[in-house]
């Protein structure tokens, strides 16, 4: 997974472990810890036990909804079988070659660090965050010659440093949290190809001498929260308000373009000292970040549910379901997406959260410290 790291969907598949536990949701459940990278304006809408955090995480996905990895697997062993004479072999070659004509796989990995302090009225935070998601799909030239199907692996390496600064109000009685984060972006990009029947050794080496640098821009994530009643509260964030596209030509010197388009969130939470429940949704569809029509089955618009179950502020038990509701994906892309975690307080914070979605699998852990 951190040799094909880089997320070609819209966004990465976590942006930490606790929202993980929870099926993604976020938006509004974030605790100043998360909050830079779920919703800036979280950071002053705390519990005022909370005003000061650190969180060093890391994670991987791996989104194998068609069954890429174990066809790959059974065609490099027909292959090797039908080189080696067997004629039934060979031909099963040829046929598992076509059935992956237009298969997705999609690698990710992330880094997160963060840091931030919540007072009374104001709240700021540093954030840095590395996100390598690639996709990668199955070409050929000639459908009946097996030798002549290719693995084309397309990616991107995001690097983010974000400053947010929120402040909070009282409207109509309620409390309300507004948050910026404005943020630097450097993006390094990922294209290669390699033939199916040896695209298991060497990548390593041939990502390393495939990547290249792609320039940096700025944009700003904006967010809010307002509470409705004492234990529930709204909140919405939009990210990327200042969209930016790269445009550039591929190894192969076909042109293409990555789009940091504008997405937008919106979020509920019930949240008590024991217990969390909150529901996100995706208000926009957000198209793949790569312009490539091998790819267009990796756009998502989700929609989470999940909760926390809090035991004496020394164990957390999470949970969660998120399911893609986006319009022409795949069946397989529409299956729900089932997360578990669990957080300890040992002196410092230990966070752990898998998700698990058919042939897909994924996991982050996190630590840090949260007083």
């Amino acid at each position: 997974l951190a040799v094909l790291s880089g997320s070609v969907a819209a966004v990465p598949f976590s942006f930490e472990a606790r929202s993980l536990g929870m099926g993604n949701v976020r938006v509004a459940t974030a605790d100043i810890a998360t909050a830079p990278f779920a919703n800036p304006g979280m950071l002053s809408f705390q519990p005022s036990r909370e005003d000061f955090s650190l969180l060093l995480g890391v994670g991987a996905y791996l989104n194998d909804s068609d069954g890429l990895v174990d066809k790959i697997d059974d065609f490099q062993t027909a292959y090797s079988n039908g080189e080696a004479g067997d004629l039934n072999e060979a031909l099963r070659a040829v046929d598992i070659a076509q059935s992956m004509l237009g298969d997705v796989i999609a690698p990710e990995a992330t880094l997160a660090f963060s840091t931030g302090f919540s007072g009374e009225k104001w709240a700021f935070a540093l954030s840095a965050r590395s996100d390598a998601i690639a996709a990668g799909t199955v070409i050929t030239t000639d459908q009946d010659d097996p030798a002549q199907y290719d693995m084309v692996l397309e990616g991107v390496l995001t690097s983010e440093l974000g400053v947010s600064l929120a402040r909070n109000f009282q409207v109509f009685g309620q409390k309300l949290a507004v948050g910026l984060k404005p943020k630097y972006v450097k993006v390094d990009n990922l294209y290669l190809i390699e033939p199916i029947i040896t695209v298991d050794t060497g990548l390593g080496d041939l990502i390393d001498n495939s990547t290249r640098d792609l320039g940096d821009f700025t944009t700003l994530d904006v967010g809010l929260v307002m509470g409705l009643t004492k234990h529930t509260q709204i909140g919405l964030v939009a990210t990327n308000l200042v969209s930016h596209k790269i445009n550039y030509i591929n190894s192969l010197g076909a042109p293409s373009t990555f789009s940091f388009d504008t997405q937008a969130r919106l979020g509920i939470a019930y949240r008590t000292d024991m217990l969390t429940l909150g529901a996100d949704i995706d208000l926009i569809e957000n198209d793949a970040l790569l312009t490539s029509q091998n790819f267009q089955a990796l756009k998502t618009q989700n929609v989470s549910v999940g909760g926390e179950f809090n035991i004496l502020d020394f164990m957390q038990l999470r949970v969660g379901v998120q399911k893609n509701i986006a319009d022409d994906i795949s069946d397989a892309a529409k299956e729900n997406t089932y997360t578990a975690g669990v957080g300890f307080w040992l002196g410092f914070n230990l966070d752990v959260a898998l998700a698990a979605q058919s042939d897909s699998l994924g996991a982050f852990l996190q630590s840090g410290f949260r007083f």
